[in-house]
């Protein structure tokens, strides 16, 4: 095989292994109800900056590359495209496949608690503060600082169990002299249609201040744990081997069931079943260890091992996968 070929192969199928372990993770628009009278002095009109910060994040942590992001604002505009796939009037083989949207192992959430400012006039002179500019009228000097704070928890999507939560604090200073109505929005005037998806929002201080909080909250969650106290959802496997080859063995459980290659499982064989003699109903399977499952590739849903023997029965369909 040349080369060139195997060496882009083998970054494929790398890059393909690594999205795959990776977590899938929800950002919900964030609550900004306590900073409402905040957002309306400083854009003249109400804006909602929960979904807007939503946006920005959402970009970071895709770029970061850690999580996997699925969608989920607007996944009805998904789902309509999968039913008209589906349906005969597009070609067979080249739309999307109903079935395949990825569920979520993890949902970030949380609370806007500051956006706004904390200016200070550092001279003399006449002038007033005007609000929601952040700026003075008069001859005088203002220091003027933008503060955005984000209260963010992390939740397992499965359990509602709080994993990772903090703090992400954004600021931004700058200095004006003589008149500064205009220089909380970075010399674009407040108001008037201005909003977070104005091209030049990221150039206002009000703007530097939110990028620096959603970075550092980009940061904060990559660094952070991605699961609970009890452990990772490994600890709770109870899969079901689908397929044997030898001593490959492929189960019904993947990375949405929280697996990683080189994890070790119990391979149990199923025996006697114990049943209520009223109802038929089963009480009990009677299990027996026979060997070790060393995880050697995972996808979605499925993932392959191979097999060590520590006596008893080959392992056949049907058999039990325990931590």
């Amino acid at each position: 095989m040349n080369r060139k070929l195997l060496l882009a192969l083998l970054a494929a199928s790398a890059t393909l292994a690594s999205a795959q372990t990776k977590k899938a993770l929800i950002i919900e628009p964030f609550d900004y109800s306590t900073v409402m009278t905040s957002v309306q002095a400083i854009f003249g009109t109400q804006q909602n900056i929960g979904t807007g910060i939503a946006a920005m994040l959402t970009t970071r942590v895709t770029q970061d590359g850690k999580f996997t992001v699925v969608e989920r604002r607007k996944v009805a505009n998904l789902t309509k495209e999968q039913d008209f796939s589906a349906s005969n009037r597009v070609k067979q083989g080249t739309g999307a496949r109903v079935g395949q949207i990825r569920g979520a192992d993890l949902t970030l959430m949380g609370d806007i608690v500051v956006f706004g400012r904390d200016d200070r006039k550092t001279s003399a002179g006449v002038g007033a503060i005007v609000p929601g500019a952040g700026g003075v009228i008069g001859g005088s000097k203002a220091d003027a600082k933008a503060v955005v704070v984000i209260d963010y928890r992390l939740v397992d999507a499965e359990t509602s169990e709080v994993v990772g939560s903090g703090e992400a604090r954004g600021e931004s200073k700058r200095t004006s002299k003589g008149f500064g109505a205009a220089m909380f929005a970075g010399g674009v005037g407040v108001g008037g249609g201005f909003n977070m998806t104005s091209s030049n929002f990221a150039e206002t201080i009000i703007g530097e201040a939110t990028m620096d909080a959603v970075n550092k909250l980009s940061q904060q969650i990559a660094a952070g744990p991605t699961t609970g106290s009890a452990g990772s959802r490994e600890d709770d496997l109870d899969a079901i081997i689908a397929d044997v080859d030898g001593t490959n063995i492929t189960i019904n459980a993947g990375s949405a069931a929280g697996l990683a290659k080189g994890q070790t499982f119990t391979i149990y064989h199923k025996g006697k079943e114990i049943k209520d003699p009223k109802t038929g109903e089963v009480l009990d399977v009677q299990t027996t260890p026979i060997g070790k499952l060393t995880i050697t590739n995972v996808r979605d849903r499925i993932s392959t091992g191979t097999f060590a023997a520590s006596g008893g029965p080959a392992p056949v369909v049907g058999d039990v996968v325990r931590k």
